[in-house]
């Protein structure tokens, strides 16, 4: 998540993939009964626990990211 650019992406587990949808990651980062159930981490912990997440496939580099930010998601 860019929370400066309001960008964000997330492993969507219905099709497999990394999906571009802030609006999303807002509703859950802002809704207090989800406070216990996330935390900032380094992206090297986050590249970690991804793998582990999407049964391993990694978390796209920033190049990636930063074309999904650019392009609304069309990159998935």
């Amino acid at each position: 998540m860019d929370a400066g650019l309001g960008q964000a992406i997330l492993w969507d587990h219905r099709v497999r993939a990394w999906a571009y949808d802030p609006g999303l990651v807002v509703r859950f980062l802002d809704d207090y009964r989800n406070a216990d159930r996330y935390k900032s981490v380094s992206r090297a912990d986050a590249a970690a626990v991804a793998v582990a997440v999407t049964g391993g496939i990694e978390l796209p580099d920033e190049t990636s990211i930063r074309a999904m930010f650019k392009d609304g998601g069309g990159d998935r």
